[in-house]
């Protein structure tokens, strides 16, 4: 058991359909501690005066090299902004506006966080449980067949392009392989545990490592 001075916080990282989202969700729930997801974004939308849809698309994702081209040209030439007074931050610059907003809610308060490589941006928190979670192939198509209402073959594509998208975007920042269980308190495989048992193994796991 790891004694905790301050308020401790759980940094989720998921594959698509493996249920990582709505295991934090429960979470949250069961332990009264808020979900930190969009608000990331919020904030840091509203700190550069941007549109929530400006960024979202951008997230966990590393830009193209045409996309990266126009925001230099912007920079070097703030005329060639199609709006007066817009900042597009670089790929590098909107990773390092959610990592403080990530290290900011985490010093104030007990939270959840999903996704946004927000395991390693807490890496130095002295009360952070770190929890990766996985699912088989099978399980993930089908589940965002029924949430996005997907042919099979759609969300095929969907998992292939959002991991690799994933990977990339976390290895340019961490230098990790996300899926390396080492940087994690916890893997768990959803497929095996079902998604109500996950929570229970979860619970145990945080009581273990911080106590009631």
């Amino acid at each position: 058991m790891i004694p905790c001075e301050k308020s401790f916080v759980i940094s989720i990282d998921h594959q698509i359909g493996s249920g990582g989202a709505i295991i934090g969700q429960k979470l949250s729930e069961r332990l009264c501690v808020p979900f930190i997801d969009r608000e990331v974004l919020q904030q840091v939308s509203r700190k550069l005066n941007l549109l929530e849809g400006e960024l979202e698309g951008r997230e966990e994702r590393l830009s193209s090299f045409w996309q990266s081209f126009g925001r230099m040209v912007e920079k070097i030439d703030p005329a060639q902004s199609l709006v007066a007074d817009r900042y597009i931050p670089t790929d590098r610059e909107l990773f390092q506006l959610q990592s403080e907003t990530i290290r900011r809610i985490a010093e104030n308060s007990q939270a959840i966080f999903i996704g946004r490589c927000c395991h390693y941006i807490l890496r130095d928190h002295p009360c952070n449980f770190g929890l990766l979670v996985i699912a088989d192939r099978s399980a993930r198509i089908t589940r965002l067949c029924s949430l996005y209402h997907l042919s099979q073959r759609e969300a095929e594509r969907m998992i292939e392009t959002n991991d690799a998208e994933r990977a990339a975007y976390i290895r340019s920042f961490t230098k990790q392989d996300w899926l390396d269980a080492r940087w994690y308190d916890l893997c768990l495989n959803t497929s095996s545990t079902g998604l109500e048992q996950a929570g229970d193994i979860i619970h145990s796991a945080i009581l273990a490592k911080f106590g009631e």
